[in-house]
């Protein structure tokens, strides 16, 4: 009871992203397979939404893993935490639905701000020893993958 009562509060709170569960994201890009794991999904007491992430990149016999927590970029208002939420354009200049973002030392997750948790974005500053793990066939200073 008390687990569902808190995941409703946070959906009525505007966080309409909040999951139960691992949601799982995978596609094809640059020669690899690329999949994100999302799980333990957390509030702390300033109202600071968290989460626990898996990425995984593989080709061939090739795999490449990134893993880590991530918490919700906020600002603070009045003592509680309040995401900010980011009004991206799509290419043609118009606008695309709202976003929030998560991030931890190098790595940043963007997943949509209201409706269902169906995409998500990561971008991850990679040390040169981490860029001659990837698998992909571009390997540049940041890893990009939309899901």
């Amino acid at each position: 009871m008390k687990k569902t009562l808190f995941y409703a509060l946070l959906l009525c709170s505007g966080m309409t992203q909040a999951f139960e569960g691992s949601p799982v994201f995978t596609t094809r890009a640059n020669g690899a397979e690329h999949t994100l794991t999302l799980s333990r999904w957390t509030q702390g007491a300033d109202g600071t939404p968290s989460f626990d992430y898996t990425y995984v990149q593989r080709a061939g016999s090739c795999e490449f893993r990134l893993a880590g927590h991530v918490t919700g970029i906020t600002v603070q208002n009045n003592g509680k935490a309040e995401l900010e939420v980011y009004n991206p354009e799509r290419a043609d200049g118009t606008e695309a639905p709202q976003v929030v973002m998560f991030d931890d030392a190098t790595l940043s997750l963007t997943l949509p701000y209201k409706g269902a948790l169906r995409h998500a974005g990561i971008a991850a500053d990679m040390t040169p020893a981490q860029r001659k793990q990837l698998c992909t066939t571009k390997r540049g200073e940041k890893l990009f993958v939309h899901f």
